[in-house]
């Protein structure tokens, strides 16, 4: 659970990182690096608690890398409804706003909406982002499938190198 700590404020710095950084692309830049760094340090605290405390199988280690995940996800969790509820004033949703309606993004939609009305798919997407709860529950979701699909090769990464006698 320390570890799910440690990582859950490397990935709320970088989610926060991340929205500051859509008015300034540097620290948007630390964003993505923080977010690197945070699985990266998810991997590095596995292997040297296999390595130095205890012996790990495949799956013991995919289930320790898993949990420290989704406790991160927890966290950030948090941190990104408070940003979204109390912080953003609508910023993020002017962004995604704007960013819809430029020419580019437009035939973007048309191929990934499958014959859907683009409009409707704005307007479903607008929708999410002025509802910090629900904006929210669905970044957890997110987090939670990417800590599964993640918690396979991180594990696999920390089963090199010497294991605990």
């Amino acid at each position: 659970m320390q570890y799910g700590l440690v990582v859950g404020l490397l990935t709320s710095a970088s989610f926060l990182a991340t929205m500051y950084g859509l008015g300034a692309p540097s620290v948007g830049l630390l964003g993505n690096i923080l977010g690197i760094f945070a699985f990266v340090a998810a991997f590095r605290f596995i292997r040297s608690y296999r390595q130095e405390v205890e012996r790990l199988t495949f799956l013991q280690a995919c289930y320790m890398a898993f949990l420290t995940l989704f406790f991160a996800s927890l966290l950030t969790a948090v941190v990104q409804y408070l940003y979204l509820a109390f912080l953003d004033h609508g910023r993020l949703f002017m962004q995604v706003e704007q960013m819809l309606s430029m020419p580019e993004y437009e035939q973007w939609l048309k191929q990934m909406a499958g014959g859907a009305d683009i409009e409707e798919v704005k307007k479903a997407a607008l929708g999410l982002l002025s509802n910090p709860a629900k904006m929210t529950l669905q970044l957890l979701w997110s987090d939670t499938l990417l800590s599964l699909i993640l918690s396979i090769p991180i594990a696999l990464l920390s089963m090199t190198g010497k294991n605990k006698e």
